[in-house]
């Protein structure tokens, strides 16, 4: 079986029958500006996790997004950077690290990648603990993601 053909199904057992949306319109629309597909052919769907889940965990630290592309699993968090910010991001992504640990699509047979996208400007200053410590998770912001 594909990514393709495993991602919805895998989706529906995790966040519940519906989570899975064709294309990018999981994303609410001003998320979904920051966005890009160089080949739209390729995007085999997305969900919102935060708001699936946020009935059920409404005090975890949920991340917002998930976008199979080219048989890689995208997680996408829009959310401010700043310096004070990067402490929440980093909950954000151990909360995601051990829900995927329980998913089935943390089983899914893809590489999994991590993108921190600003709802606004980029603000961490550089050479700081916290400007280290995005970049020990791999989550240095970025402005425009182009899957």
């Amino acid at each position: 079986m594909t990514l393709r053909k495993n991602f919805p199904v895998a989706l529906n057992r995790d966040l519940g029958e519906g989570a899975y949306n064709k294309g990018l319109k999981a994303l609410k629309a001003v998320d979904r500006s920051h966005v890009r597909l160089s080949d739209p052919r390729l995007c085999h769907g997305s969900a919102d996790i935060d708001t699936r889940l946020a009935a059920e965990l409404p005090h975890a630290a949920r991340w917002d997004y998930v976008v199979a592309h080219d048989n890689q699993l995208h997680f996408v968090e829009v959310h401010p950077a700043h310096t004070s910010e990067v402490s929440q991001v980093k909950k954000k992504k151990e909360w995601l690290t051990e829900w995927l640990r329980d998913s089935e699509v943390g089983r899914l047979a893809a590489d999994k990648r991590f993108h921190w996208i600003a709802s606004g400007k980029i603000a961490i200053t550089k050479n700081s603990k916290q400007a280290r410590a995005a970049a020990q998770m791999g989550l240095n912001p970025i402005r425009l993601l182009t899957l």
